[in-house]
């Protein structure tokens, strides 16, 4: 598993441990793992929800995030997966870097039933798509909402000035062949 850091580093982010590893299954399913670690009980996880279905926005609130890129280069299109813990789920894929947003109609994500414990709390994603996946680079990220309402940002590698999750610098290389 890969370590996800904070943007910024608060006596909040301190307490926890963001984790994520994607392991293909076959071209075109995924299945992406996140494991959060420490003051899980800090963390406002999202109202329970017996339906699982497309919502857009969920980035605002606790969210785990996938993107998958076809080239490093920022004019290249890319994919972004969100899946809120309670099931609710968005794909989008982009032309390039933060343009072209289109629902990626093709793509379906399942979340498995969350696992927790006191001081874990383990996810199952998959990302199903009805073409294959064909990706060079891989963002893994969260967004965590504590209970005050403040919000942290994790990934893999923050490049810039800003958190900025599109932006493949902070992606790693990888290929599912």
């Amino acid at each position: 598993m890969k370590p996800l850091i904070p943007f910024t580093k608060t006596p909040l982010t301190n307490t926890l441990q963001v984790h994520g590893e994607v392991t293909p299954l076959s071209d075109s399913r995924l299945l992406v793992e996140f494991i959060i670690t420490g003051s899980t009980d800090a963390i406002k996880w999202p109202e329970s929800s017996n339906l699982e279905r497309r919502e857009d926005g969920l980035w605002k609130h606790t969210c785990l995030e996938v993107f998958l890129g076809n080239g490093a280069a920022p004019e290249s299109p890319y994919l972004e997966i969100n899946c809120a813990p309670n099931g609710h789920w968005n794909a989008y894929s982009f032309s390039k870097y933060r343009e072209g947003m289109a629902p990626a109609t093709d793509t379906r994500v399942r979340l498995q039933p969350r696992n927790s414990e006191d001081a874990e709390a383990r996810f199952q994603i998959e990302i199903d798509s009805r073409k294959p996946l064909e990706f060079t680079c891989l963002g893994l990220t969260a967004v965590i909402e504590f209970v005050d309402g403040t919000l942290s940002y994790w990934s893999l590698f923050h490049p810039g000035p800003q958190a900025d999750f599109h932006n493949k610098a902070g992606w790693t290389a990888l290929s599912t062949h």
